[in-house]
């Protein structure tokens, strides 16, 4: 079967493999998505891809249609956070009759969707997304504002197809991100820059905020030179089995603040449409008065929206949440 979707413009159909089939519902995008992430960790480095695939090392891989292809394939790259992908193509032959056509992306897409969004790419979505078809291989690299990138083909003819090599390169200053595994630690950065810079983790998630600097330009202790605003209806500070008082400064952009954190969930990749949005700014370096906050959907988002004012950062722990700590919201799938 095909899945439609919009992109910019263009109107693009997936092609649904059966055994990595991706449906119409959100919560199946992510589903078979997360799949993906697991089988592919340590992927060949010289292999065949189906029509839905996604690598994680370098290597040369290449694709041949049989005929049978009747809508859009994809092909998923991720590396690790600190990396940006880039691809060369070594053969290229597919016919531009009967809609045949590759497609780069710069970021990702599911379900109609892009990572990062728009308000978060430094490219307008013309620029990232290229379209190629013919004979000649297309010249130029193609490289990644970060650790994803996408290929999308539909390739009607019988033994038409194309060889790329993948390569995942070093990238210094790394900003928006998607997270391979469902657990870890990171620290997001604006090194300074006017930027906003997304960590996206495709798992409902119990995220842990340690520590950070956000709007301010000095340490003020533990808690913000902003003032604070009690929390205790939404979110507590747990220390032990005891709740202590609220730590955390929330809805900053309503104050006017142009530099904060951002928590969001939701049921897809782009966290400008996700239905949940709590806020931090200020300063924190204690650790052990760290907040918990659970993000109950699909796709959780740590986001930070940086005016170049300041050199912000925030360090934070993220665990899978568990079936039975999960709830799903209304807001998941607006």
């Amino acid at each position: 079967m095909m899945n439609c979707f919009l992109i910019g413009i263009f109107c693009t159909c997936i092609f649904v493999a059966s055994s990595v089939a991706i449906s119409s519902s959100s919560s199946s995008h992510f589903k078979n998505l997360k799949g993906l992430l697991r089988r592919n960790v340590r992927s060949p480095v010289n292999e065949r891809i189906d029509c839905i695939y996604m690598v994680s090392r370098d290597g040369d891989y290449w694709y041949q249609s049989d005929g049978a292809q009747t809508g859009v394939c994809g092909l998923y790259l991720i590396g690790d956070p600190d990396q940006l992908v880039e691809i060369e193509f070594n053969y290229f032959d597919i016919s531009c009759t009967d809609d045949g056509s590759l497609n780069f992306l710069d970021g990702w897409e599911l379900g109609g969707q892009l990572f990062p969004s728009s308000d978060d790419h430094a490219l307008n979505i013309d620029m990232r997304y290229q379209t190629f078809c013919g004979v000649n291989k297309p010249k130029k690299l193609l490289i990644s504002s970060q650790n994803v990138a996408m290929i999308q083909y539909r390739i009607p003819e019988t033994g038409q197809g194309f060889t790329l090599n993948a390569r995942f390169l070093t990238n210094p200053k790394p900003c928006n991100v998607i997270a391979r595994m469902p657990s870890g630690k990171y620290s997001i950065k604006n090194w300074g820059r006017r930027i906003n810079c997304s960590f996206s983790i495709i798992y409902p998630e119990n995220v842990r905020v340690q520590s950070m600097a956000v709007g301010a330009s000095k340490y003020a202790g533990v808690l913000s030179q902003l003032q604070q605003e009690n929390i205790h209806s939404q979110f507590q500070l747990k220390r032990g089995s005891k709740v202590t008082r609220p730590w955390s400064m929330v809805v900053c952009e309503k104050r006017g603040k142009s530099d904060y954190a951002e928590f969001k969930t939701g049921d897809g990749l782009d966290p400008s449409l996700m239905g949940y949005n709590f806020q931090m700014c200020g300063v924190t370096n204690a650790p052990s008065r760290s907040l918990e906050i659970p993000l109950n959907c699909g796709n959780s988002v740590v986001r930070l929206v940086s005016s170049g004012k300041f050199y912000n950062y925030i360090d934070f722990q993220f665990n899978m949440l568990q079936p039975e700590d999960t709830t799903k919201d209304n807001f998941c799938t607006l």
